[in-house]
């Protein structure tokens, strides 16, 4: 898991605490900061924003409607609470996730988070993802779960904390564009000895890709929700791939690379082209200005976390 702190600073001063009766967990209870603001979670709190990518390839998060009794009910926000003392962030949005919704927690992958700081209380967003979307069931704190495309989330009656940071910790959906010949090319792994099979297992691993949030050096954080490889040569007689969909070049690999490059970046939210060829990349960049470029590094450790 990568950890990353994003903050932002409001400073409420001295806090006030109000201690949960008859409950086992030393985080329950009320916190109010001198500014009035009046928060659950005694050593702060933690929610789960969980992204996955459904067939049809849609982004989406779970989003919690809570229950008309609890705190701001009514409302939809991330399944979460409070974090106990002996708990680290992760742990503590795993665990209230888990309680709030009977997600199978070892289909998860955590990435990174956000820290929203008020000065002696913080609520932090774990941010996860999970290839597909996954059933849930209700509990009492929830009226309903609900597995929402990112661009629709606007337009439900969100949780005041969660209004106020969505708009940071939003993701938008990511198109990744994968130079197959370069990337099967970038590890001695004997792919000269048959192209198609290397191909073949890169495209096999692609699949990983499903849904995972990447968090750039921006703090713009993607959804992977399409994943196009271009294959040419010897590689043009693999099979189809499942998710990843397939470019077979006709001619010039590259030219197939750039004119999909160049096709995506006009109706795809963002696209990132992965090659190592410098002579591709500047093409890419001309004709595709929007697209951004990584080499086969960036793709390397989500292929080896499956094999």
């Amino acid at each position: 898991m990568i950890t990353r702190n994003y903050a932002h600073s409001f400073p409420c001063g001295v806090v006030r605490v109000w201690y949960a009766r008859g409950v086992e967990q030393d985080g329950n209870g009320w916190v109010e900061c001198a500014l009035g603001h009046r928060h659950w979670g005694r050593h702060g709190a933690a929610g789960l924003l969980l992204h996955a990518v459904d067939d049809v390839g849609v982004a989406r998060v779970l989003l919690q409607h809570r229950a008309d009794w609890s705190h701001h009910g009514g409302t939809w926000g991330l399944p979460g609470g409070a974090r106990d003392s002996h708990e680290d962030v992760v742990t503590a949005a795993l665990r209230e996730a888990a309680e709030e919704t009977a997600l199978d927690l070892a289909q998860l992958r955590t990435r990174h988070t956000f820290v929203d700081d008020h000065g002696g209380w913080s609520y932090t967003t774990v941010y996860a993802d999970t290839p597909a979307p996954l059933p849930t069931e209700l509990n009492r704190e929830s009226e309903a779960l609900d597995w929402v495309p990112l661009d629709e989330v606007l337009e439900r009656p969100l949780h005041p904390g969660f209004a106020h940071t969505w708009t940071t910790v939003e993701a938008s959906a990511l198109t990744v564009v994968v130079d197959a010949a370069n990337v099967v090319g970038s590890r001695p792994d004997g792919w000269w000895k048959d192209r198609a099979a290397a191909t073949a297992r890169l495209l096999a691993g692609l699949d990983a890709l499903r849904a995972v949030t990447v968090s750039d050096s921006a703090r713009v954080t993607r959804v992977v929700a399409r994943v196009v490889a271009v294959v040419e040569g010897q590689a043009r007689t693999v099979g189809d791939a499942g998710w990843t969909t397939v470019v077979r070049a006709g001619g010039s690999g590259d030219d197939a690379l750039v004119a999909v490059a160049a096709d995506l970046a006009r109706h795809a939210d963002a696209v990132l082209v992965v090659t190592a060829d410098r002579e591709l990349r500047r093409r890419i960049a001309r004709a595709a200005p929007a697209a951004q470029l990584a080499g086969p590094g960036w793709l390397h450790p989500y292929l080896d976390a499956v094999t």
